[in-house]
């Protein structure tokens, strides 16, 4: 009679869910140790601060048959374009203000297919260049429009959890207004000196802000607009004194020159008066 085969050891299986565990264990031990992988070559100059805008009913992303339109935009919305995020206009975001400029921009004027041309910055030379037209737009003799912006660096953070998104926000025509009381709230704030002794005017980014959005009207039209309230201390949020202390060390990149920003590349995009509002 044939010798009877031993039965073979079976092998043991790990079920799919343990299978599924262990390749997720091995995956977050090799998150820490590929950190930063693949940007060896990246410098400030590979990458910008990306701009957050109120939408208007003329902006390409409220537009299905513009090009850059996003799905669910509607003009009072806070969007970033780039990343095509969109937060609501009545709810919406908390900001700690880090930095501000003026700046000049140079656009081609809608007629002409919009977008941003050049910035020329804090220097306001280039106005002595541009006459008014008949929509009191200042026109350079090249047919490009030159507009006053209201720069701000800010952090966009998440109430909940202290995460923030570094941003740039601007405000033209109507808006630098609000550019004036924002930055008369930040002047005027005053805190007890840490010794104890008087107060002291602390940095821009000691307190977060809300900026909501609201409709205005003039005689040639209406449009969103900003609306600004103070919010609580930067420290009193999640994380705060970390968030303080990132802000701080944004502020020192932006004064060293290191932080580049995001410019339009949209060619239906210019700025008339708030970010594509009536002038």
């Amino acid at each position: 009679m044939p010798k009877a085969q031993k039965p073979q050891k079976e092998e043991k299986q790990l079920a799919p869910v343990q299978q599924t565990l262990t390749v997720a264990g091995q995956l977050h031990s090799l998150f820490a140790e590929d950190a930063g992988v693949g940007q060896e070559n990246m410098d400030r100059n590979d990458y910008a601060i990306p701009r957050i805008r109120i939408l208007q009913d003329l902006s390409p992303q409220v537009k299905k048959t513009e090009q850059g339109y996003i799905k669910g935009a509607e003009a009072g919305m806070i969007c970033d374009p780039v990343s095509e995020q969109l937060f609501s206009g009545e709810q919406g975001v908390l900001v700690i203000p880090i930095s501000y400029r003026r700046s000049h921009i140079e656009w081609r004027t809608r007629e002409k297919g919009g977008g941003i041309v050049a910035d020329h910055g804090a220097d306001g030379a280039i106005l002595d260049q541009a006459k008014k037209d008949d929509r009191g737009r200042a026109i350079l003799p090249s047919g490009n429009q030159i507009t006053i912006n209201a720069e701000y660096f800010v952090f966009v953070v998440d109430p909940t959890t202290g995460s923030h998104t570094p941003y740039v926000l601007s405000m033209s025509g109507t808006q630098l207004k609000k550019s004036r009381r924002w930055n008369t709230m930040i002047n005027q704030l005053r805190i007890q000196h840490p010794s104890g002794s008087g107060t002291i005017n602390p940095a821009m980014f000691y307190r977060t802000y809300k900026l909501s959005t609201e409709p205005e009207r003039n005689e040639q039209g209406s449009w969103f607009g900003w609306h600004i309230t103070p919010d609580k201390s930067t420290v009193d949020m999640p994380d705060g004194q970390q968030l303080y202390l990132a802000a701080r060390e944004f502020r020192k990149q932006i004064a060293a020159g290191a932080v580049k920003v995001q410019q339009s590349d949209d060619t239906s995009e210019v700025a008339i008066d708030s970010e594509d509002s009536p002038m």
